[in-house]
């Protein structure tokens, strides 16, 4: 949401944002108000803001309802798939007055999609886990922005059917399943580990091809306005061959035509 009001111009509006709000460097400067699902509901007070902006999957619904009994606006928005990030995208917008801001930063990222999906369409699609964990494995599931976004990708998730948009999946399913593509996007402290789990687990086509990557980006796991960057970042981890450039330095556009699964 701090990043959406940043990318819609809004950002010299916001009088308080969550501890975990990093982005752009200007949000760093901002009075801190706790964490998203915990907010300091003295501290909102005291800043008198004309609105408040949670998030209705994570916000707390108690502290929304104590927010409102203090005299202040709630608004609670959803994030749950790509469609849900363009409609509050143009929620927001419309909110602070602009509505012409949301149609434009949405019209922004849905050329950036158009961009990506045109040019993975030739390639096969690769099948992907997408982790965020590695002791246990936590993946990306079904009902998840991410998920949509592998599919985008050229991907097929190995773990899109499933009913929850994050599970723990045990080292034989991942065996059994056989992904050609591990992207490891927010390993943090764990990334030293990850090089000794797959190398217990060679059967595995992308660890036998190398197409292991710790990819830590908050591009891909935030659902804000870098989601069209996001989604080229995981396009191009899935089929790097559709995005080489020739020794030009050109890139050659339809280089993954005909491309091996």
């Amino acid at each position: 949401v701090t990043e959406t009001l940043f990318a819609l111009g809004f950002g010299n509006r916001l009088v308080g944002v969550t501890t975990y709000c990093d982005y752009p460097a200007e949000a760093l400067k901002l009075p801190k108000i706790g964490g998203f699902m915990s907010p300091s509901l003295e501290v909102i007070a005291s800043k008198r803001p004309d609105l408040v902006i949670g998030v209705s999957s994570a916000t707390d619904p108690v502290k929304a309802r104590e927010m409102e009994r203090l005299g202040l606006k709630v608004t609670l928005i959803s994030l749950a798939s790509v469609s849900d990030i363009l409609t509050s995208t143009k929620t927001i917008a419309r909110l602070l007055g602009s509505p012409e801001a949301g149609e434009k930063l949405v019209d922004k990222i849905s050329r950036q999609f158009d961009a990506v999906t045109k040019r993975v369409a030739p390639a096969p699609r690769r099948s992907t886990l997408l982790l965020v964990g590695v002791r246990p494995l936590v993946a990306v599931g079904g009902k998840n922005f991410i998920d949509e976004l592998i599919t985008l990708a050229g991907g097929e998730n190995i773990a899109g059917n499933a009913a929850q948009p994050w599970l723990n999946l045990p080292d034989e399913y991942v065996v059994a399943r056989a992904p050609q593509v591990i992207i490891e996007a927010g390993m943090g402290s764990e990334r030293g580990e990850s090089a000794q789990h797959w190398a217990d687990l060679k059967s595995i086509p992308a660890v036998k091809e190398r197409r292991v990557y710790s990819y830590p980006s908050d591009k891909i796991l935030r659902p804000g306005p870098r989601i069209g960057e996001g989604l080229e970042e995981i396009a191009r981890l899935v089929h790097p061959e559709c995005f080489a450039a020739s020794k030009n330095g050109v890139n050659k556009g339809n280089g993954c035509e005909g491309s091996r699964p």
